[in-house]
């Protein structure tokens, strides 16, 4: 077969499956394993399946999948048929759900049977949805949903084993899902040229890619779960993939299937680190680590690990413009995110766009080659336009950059909340929880976390005369929003501080507050939350 982009991942995986059909593409660590030969023919099944229900080129397919083969078998069955996969966070319910689905305009949803009820809660909700197929075993569907219901099995009946045009480099790969700050969740179009732009980018060195086999822990509906598949399609070595990061398997995992590169999140790196030391700590595979943001005693994990450990700035929408190009972190330079890499340009601007001096703080901009950073906003022409001014792409956080080009974050300059590796929309938090009987208002923010990013924090204003225990509060949110996003802590306040010309919320004195006396802490008040 002759490509005209050999270059993008769904071609990789069919050159891999013509010249390796029985080689391990994926490895989970239950023991299972998907080949080279069965990926690519289960991607051109799906596709054809995708196509007998009425997906087309252009149209979004939701996705509720863990990290699981199914996962990729549904993100490469819609890259074949040219549809374009849209992958759901597996927490999502209520609002937060019916707003992600609507906004795609999805005739068609896969999801496993455990993430389906949600789905089924609002059904009458999601006019456009036509066929659900659920994967797994499901007891009986609600009876009179406004759409069909499709087992695991009858999904593939008929289907055959074609091939198909290729994708193309500005063909979009997958909308991802990342924080509203002032609105709703908004839907990255991310291209195929994007994700090979990123996932090349440097931020694992380019000469470590060819050996790379990846640990990768982490959901399919982020970049980041993402690149256990890329890697291992792009550079031949299995990847080995768990459907969540799990601090007490960890180290087993990678012993026992012997992956010799990952990305982690700081606060994971930080559990980890806390965790006793063992005698044999340094006895793993693990030589190369990408960590963002670096933690303080990056020398004290890589000494114990010995691994070398690098970063990176990114975001949905971008491609890993900054980079550790000049070697690994250290103690000495672990406040750096790096400098920009080859094929990007980046500058620290002021609310005109003007570049701003050294050391002054300022709103990272960026743009790259076409099609290397994202496609815009599905659905939200004014926030695409409001992200793509004056021909860069604004990331809405702060940085400055010293006179050797070392770029340093300073704060995230939208209103979202970073807790364990989710982007929480302060504005969704906020709806739900005016959704309580006794709250009038309210406002969230971030506060730190003892490990590093967030924790949520609500300031709630009350009816006059209204009863409010911050227990109950967490009752009712428990129902209505994912667990990532529940409030830690909560407060009481007199009225919200607001800006005098749009009486918009000033969040930053809500942050500014932090932890007081006055501050319930559902950590401290031995408040539970279901998984």
């Amino acid at each position: 077969m002759a490509f005209n982009y050999p270059e993008l991942m769904p071609q990789m995986l069919a050159e891999r499956a013509a010249q390796q059909g029985d080689g391990t593409a994926l490895q989970h660590v239950d023991g299972s394993t998907l080949r080279w030969g069965e990926a690519y023919s289960d991607a051109l099944r799906w596709a054809d399946a995708l196509e007998r229900l009425g997906a087309r080129r252009g149209q979004p397919v939701v996705t509720i999948f863990s990290n699981s083969f199914d996962a990729y078998r549904s993100w490469l069955g819609c890259a074949w048929l040219g549809a374009i996969e849209a992958p759901v966070n597996t927490n999502y319910k209520g609002e937060w759900l019916r707003h992600v689905v609507n906004n795609t305009g999805a005739e068609i949803v896969l999801t496993e049977a455990r993430f389906s009820q949600p789905l089924f809660d609002i059904a009458d909700q999601l006019p456009h949805v036509k066929h659900c197929v659920v994967f797994g075993s499901l007891d009986a569907a609600p009876p009179s949903l406004p759409f069909s219901v499709l087992s695991e099995a009858e999904f593939p009946q008929g289907a055959t084993v074609r091939e198909r045009a290729e994708p193309e480099p500005w063909d979009i790969s997958s909308l991802i899902y990342t924080s509203g700050t002032t609105g709703r969740s908004k839907a990255v179009m991310v291209p195929w040229r994007q994700l090979t732009s990123s996932l090349e980018s440097g931020m694992i060195p380019r000469d470590r890619l060819p050996g790379l086999s990846l640990y990768s822990p982490y959901p399919v509906f982020h970049i980041t779960g993402k690149a256990g598949f890329y890697y291992a399609t792009v550079f031949g070595n299995p990847s080995v993939i768990r459907e969540a990061f799990s601090p007490g398997e960890f180290w087993a995992d990678i012993r026992r299937h012997e992956p010799n590169g990952l990305v982690l999140l700081g606060p994971l790196a930080q559990m980890i680190l806390d965790q006793p030391p063992r005698a044999d700590d340094a006895d793993n595979p693990i030589r190369t680590l990408v960590m963002a943001p670096v933690i303080p005693d990056v020398d004290a994990f890589c000494a114990r690990f010995d691994v070398e450990v690098f970063t990176t700035y990114n975001m949905t929408e971008i491609n890993c413009p900054i980079i550790s190009a000049d070697g690994p972190s250290t103690g000495a330079n672990y406040r750096s995110c790096g400098k920009p890499r080859e094929g990007v340009e980046v500058r620290i601007v002021d609310e005109h766009d003007m570049q701003v001096p050294a050391n002054t703080p300022g709103e990272m901009i960026v743009r790259s080659e076409p099609w290397e950073l994202n496609a815009g906003y599905w659905n939200m022409p004014d926030k695409t336009n409001e992200a793509w001014r004056n021909g860069w792409f604004h990331t809405g956080d702060a940085f400055t950059c010293d006179e050797d080009g070392n770029y340093y974050f300073v704060d995230r300059a939208k209103d979202y909340i970073r807790r364990r590796g989710e982007n929480i929309s302060s504005f969704e938090v906020e709806s739900i929880v005016n959704g309580h009987p006794a709250v009038a208002e309210s406002g969230a923010a971030a506060v730190p976390s003892e490990q590093g990013e967030d924790e949520v924090k609500v300031a709630v204003v009350l009816h006059p005369g209204a009863e409010f225990e911050p227990a109950e509060l967490i009752e009712f949110l428990v129902p209505r929003m994912p667990r990532f996003a529940i409030p830690r802590y909560v407060e009481v306040w007199d009225a919200l501080p607001k800006t005098e010309a749009t009486a918009r919320i000033q969040k930053a004195k809500i942050r500014e507050a932090g932890v007081s006396a006055d501050t319930w802490d559902r950590v401290e008040a031995g408040v539970r939350l279901p998984r």
